[in-house]
């Protein structure tokens, strides 16, 4: 990914007006998803740490004022919009920016992550984050329903564990990419086949380490063993407080 990103130049004369547009796009799509990204990673990756440890993180995210405002704001609201207008172009082939940053593989994973991405916030948002109204689930609660449900088998497969694994790298390549996207289409970048080179091995580093910690903390709620290193102390054998 990272040659072949690197090896295309967009054009120096891109249409003005599409341009914003696409920039605004991007946006849209780069600002939630990345939050949304970075809050999961960071929150997830504790109970690496043991239980206590994801309970106390969740607890902390609690702890924002007015956080469904923030979430709204910050997160759906941009996400819907991304969405949209993200489904007009599927709908309609046709790029807000042309020519398009990517190479024309690179441009279809794109927009074929997009849609994983779209799925898989359909179904984690409404078991997880819209569990029932007006409730939010503490942090205890939350990881007693991730460990059931990626848990569960069906015939002898862990199949929405997969589903996880799929979504989370779907969603981290859809970002690396979105980003490369966005700064391709600068000035700065246009001028130097250079910068573009090292932003695509930045944001594919990026990239994946984020779906490696994900894809940790997946397995190791599937399986009770992370991927990587020991599994954490159980909260069982943790002293009284």
């Amino acid at each position: 990914m990272i040659t072949t990103l690197s090896a295309h130049a967009p054009s120096p004369e891109p249409d003005r007006r599409a341009l914003l547009v696409q920039r605004a796009f991007s946006l849209t799509g780069i600002v939630p998803l990345g939050a949304f990204l970075l809050l999961h990673v960071a929150i997830n990756a504790r109970a690496l740490h043991g239980h206590a440890a994801f309970v106390d993180a969740a607890h902390a995210v609690r702890q924002i004022p007015a956080l469904a405002i923030v979430e709204a704001a910050v997160v759906y609201v941009p996400l819907a919009i991304h969405g949209a207008i993200g489904a007009w172009m599927v709908a309609t082939r046709r790029n807000l920016a042309r020519p398009s940053p990517y190479p024309r593989g690179v441009g279809i994973t794109v927009r074929a992550t997009g849609i994983v991405v779209a799925a898989f916030l359909v179904m984690h948002l409404p078991e997880l984050r819209f569990y029932s109204p007006r409730v939010h689930l503490e942090g205890g609660e939350l990881a007693t329903r991730l460990d059931a449900d990626l848990s569960s088998l069906s015939f002898g497969v862990p199949w929405r564990g997969l589903a996880y694994l799929l979504g989370t790298a779907c969603a981290t390549f859809h970002f690396a990419a979105g980003c490369w996207g966005a700064f391709a289409m600068t000035e700065r970048a246009r001028a130097s086949t250079r910068r573009r080179r090292w932003a695509a091995w930045v944001l594919t580093a990026l990239g994946a380490l984020m779906w490696l910690t994900l894809a940790d903390v997946v397995v190791f709620r599937a399986t009770g063993a992370p991927l990587f290193g020991e599994s954490p102390e159980p909260s069982s054998t943790r002293p009284c407080p």
